[in-house]
């Protein structure tokens, strides 16, 4: 398959359970926007800006998963990926999706092939009034793009910024990732990662992968002997 034949379509995997449901939103109107967004309301381009571990990934993943879901036609794309694996012209393909997730915009910065040919498909998805979403690392105006076309584009979608997650949220999350994988992880459990593991939320997704699998194998409940014990197996 050439690079220009890659479908670019939504990847998900068993491992990978991101849904709206279980991601933890601290601002209500955020969650409001969200849903407005999945309903195909107002508003039709969202850009979505923190640091990393704050869920950017999740909740791009999540809105796709919802949309497409819905029966729209909808691509996924990191472009910290697409641009190891293809050339900047597989771009143009995207308007041929009635949504686009765009995720790690900042991976395209400087580059003036991939950052004019994100121009051209913005331009594309907005002439047939096509749904954009963009996750970025920084909001428009601090982003390293030297298109000027491009940022004063970048400028018009309705910006939010997810902010750092404190560490109660992280249990939550932690929490209600469990549940979505069919698990009960008691407060103590999770709070006990927290304290003893990381505060990472990549890294601590990545642990309750091995959790989830370890429990299924040995048949056990999620209690602090028993994840000391999984963790310490490496």
């Amino acid at each position: 398959m050439s690079k220009q034949e890659i479908q670019l379509t939504l990847r998900l995997t068993p491992q990978e359970i991101f849904t709206i449901d279980n991601f933890i939103f601290e601002s209500d109107e955020l969650a409001s926007v969200v849903e407005a967004f999945c309903l195909e309301k107002k508003p039709d381009f969202l850009y979505l800006w923190g640091e990393s571990g704050v869920g950017k990934t999740h909740l791009n993943l999540a809105i796709a998963e919802r949309l497409q879901s819905h029966g729209h036609p909808v691509s996924y794309i990191n472009l910290q990926e697409i641009r190891d694996t293809a050339d900047a012209d597989v771009l143009a393909s995207l308007v041929q999706s009635h949504v686009v997730c765009l995720d790690d915009l900042q991976a395209i910065c400087g580059d003036a092939e991939w950052e004019e040919a994100l121009f051209h498909c913005f331009n594309r998805l907005r002439e047939k009034e096509h749904k954009l979403l963009i996750c970025a690392d920084q909001n428009p105006a601090q982003l390293a793009i030297q298109l000027p076309d491009l940022r004063s584009r970048l400028a018009t979608g309705l910006i939010y910024q997810l902010p750092s997650m404190t560490d109660a949220l992280k249990q939550q999350a932690l929490i209600s990732h469990a549940q979505s994988r069919g698990l009960i992880l008691p407060e103590e459990v999770a709070q006990y990662l927290l304290r003893n593991y990381s505060r990472d939320m990549a890294s601590l997704m990545l642990v309750l992968q091995r959790l989830d699998k370890a429990s299924l194998q040995a048949q056990r409940r999620l209690t602090i002997p028993f994840v000391r014990e999984v963790i310490q197996r490496g």
